[in-house]
């Protein structure tokens, strides 16, 4: 089956992480659809009256005013799709100028579609960050606070060359286990990625192994053989840290995790995200971060 994703691109055309990252994790993206999503900020004019010129022959695939930056991101993402099997026919390009402010856009047009994930590109230094973006972490931080957000949402900085694998981490709340669905059907297909469950003992007194057999079985329903998942547990008191150290450690490409935990369930009822993800978005430099609601 194929899988549907909807790729922010942003007017930085040098550094499209979120099309790098889904051109160096899939073995074969001619099994995917991508839609390119730009959206054309409000106040781009009045910053730079420069960079708003109009595509002279827009392709028939996009509809609204582009940048010069705008342009040239959409034409180098293509490219980079394309290079990596994907057929032209099988992108889409949306332009849209900005309504409700980029993240309530955003969540608007995923909304619209059945997207199996939405994906974001980030830097991993922010000192020459694109003067009409805001960075991927506040992005990705207001998204998903957003209750409107019912896809998951994958951050990606720019792919380290050799990476593989997913780190999935459990803790047997109902979002990770959503988090271990959605690795297991994005990788049924994916054999050169292994998956290992992670899960992180700080004192609460779950059974690990009751939430790893719960995890393993629904990774047998995406067709994940024994041989590709792995399990570990660790104590540590802080979660996001010994996450990111084992994944670094391991030389994971992607971390997946629930938004909010067994621990989390107060900040839940208030709206807003976990401490663990929210540290995980701001620390993740060189894995890209999914995160399902």
């Amino acid at each position: 089956m194929k899988k549907h994703f909807l790729v922010t691109v942003s007017n930085d055309y040098e550094h499209l992480t979120g099309v790098e990252f889904i051109c160096s994790f899939f073995k074969k993206l001619s099994e995917h659809q991508i839609t390119l999503l730009h959206i054309c900020r409000r106040d781009a004019s009045d910053m730079n009256k420069a960079l708003m010129e109009l595509w002279a022959d827009p392709d028939e695939r996009v509809n609204g005013i582009l940048t010069v930056g705008a342009r040239k991101a959409l034409d180098k993402a293509t490219d980079l799709l394309s290079q990596s099997k994907m057929s032209i026919d099988q992108m889409m390009t949306v332009t849209c100028a900005e309504r409700y402010g980029k993240v309530k856009d955003i969540l608007k047009h995923s909304s619209q579609g059945l997207y199996d994930a939405i994906i974001l590109g980030k830097r991993a230094s922010y000192a020459l960050q694109w003067i009409f973006e805001r960075p991927a972490d506040e992005t990705a931080q207001s998204i998903i606070r957003d209750s409107l957000l019912s896809s998951p949402l994958w951050i990606c900085p720019e792919p380290e060359k050799g990476r593989k694998n997913v780190l999935v981490c459990v803790d047997g709340s109902e979002e990770s286990l959503r988090a271990v669905d959605h690795v297991g059907y994005i990788l049924s297909r994916q054999d050169q990625h292994s998956i290992t469950l992670f899960y992180v003992e700080n004192g609460a007194g779950l059974d690990a192994n009751a939430i790893f057999e719960q995890s393993i079985g629904i990774l047998r329903n995406h067709s994940i053989s024994n041989e590709r998942i792995s399990r570990e547990s660790t104590w540590g008191l802080n979660a996001a840290g010994t996450i990111l150290n084992y994944a670094e450690k391991g030389g994971f490409a992607s971390i997946a995790v629930g938004l909010h935990g067994q621990t989390q369930e107060l900040l839940k009822r208030m709206n807003l995200v976990g401490r663990t993800t929210a540290t995980l978005i701001n620390k993740t430099e060189k894995v890209s971060l999914w995160c399902c609601p």
